[in-house]
């Protein structure tokens, strides 16, 4: 064995010992820097140990944001490629969702989503916030808006207060228009105190956040959403190939 990998494994070792004793779960460890001077060895090296401990999974990497302690839990993979039920995902990968909490009521349409559903900013919607949870974990918080009425329906989505009833489905239902294509932006963020307080994580810790545009036939708008993920038990998959479709 050669000396550096008798120092990497000296390294791995230390680190792993340091990661138990100091810091628990959901933590944001030093940089590498701090990391290199307290192991009295190279940036490079503490680089690459981070990079073993991420594959064991001992902790998570986001770029840009910081290494953090994880808790040793499956994530659960979602593909946001395809316009599937966010429940039936779950469900497809072997683990039980449910929603935690979910509310139903009218509310001033923001600006951003006034333009895409074609209505007057301040101008009353229908705002659905859902929480759902993976094996009893907070995992994702949705906020939609939809119109109050399309096409001369009213929408009456108090069916989304129950995990038996999406998005997808209910527009279908409602409108007679299938979503066909949605548009979504992704951005890595830290949770900040609203959060904090809905997917029971701490302060700073690693979010992804999206927002979400379905459109129906003729590229109309059926809704605009807004969800955060915890991607320490969703692991979201984007598939390339076609039209890129949100899960819900």
């Amino acid at each position: 064995m050669g000396r550096r990998e008798t120092a990497l494994q000296a390294a791995h070792s230390r680190l792993r010992e340091l990661i138990g004793s100091e810091f628990r779960v959901g933590d944001k460890l030093p940089n590498e820097r701090d990391l290199a001077d307290r192991l009295e060895v190279s940036r490079a090296t503490v680089r690459e140990v981070l990079g073993q401990l991420a594959g064991e999974g001992v902790v998570t990497r986001t770029w840009g944001i910081g290494t953090f302690v994880h808790d040793g839990v499956e994530r659960v993979p979602v593909s946001i490629g395809d316009v599937t039920a966010l429940r039936d995902r779950i469900t497809a990968s072997g683990h039980r969702p449910t929603l935690q909490d979910a509310a139903v009521s009218r509310a001033k349409c923001p600006p951003g989503c006034a333009e895409v559903l074609g209505v007057e900013p301040d101008s009353p919607v229908w705002r659905v916030d859902r929480l759902f949870a993976v094996d009893g974990v907070p995992a994702a918080w949705i906020r939609d808006h939809l119109p109050l009425r399309f096409d001369g329906r009213d929408l009456d989505p108090s069916g989304l207060l129950s995990i038996d009833l999406d998005m997808f489905e209910f527009l279908a239902s409602a409108t007679g228009m299938p979503v066909r294509r949605a548009e979504i932006e992704l951005v890595a963020v830290l949770a900040d105190e609203e959060a904090t307080a809905r997917l029971d994580v701490p302060l700073g810790h690693p979010l992804v956040t999206a927002t979400q545009i379905g459109y129906g036939a003729g590229d109309v708008a059926l809704f605009h959403g807004h969800f955060t993920v915890r991607t320490d038990v969703l692991t979201l998959r984007i598939s390339r190939g076609g039209q890129p479709e949100p899960a819900r």
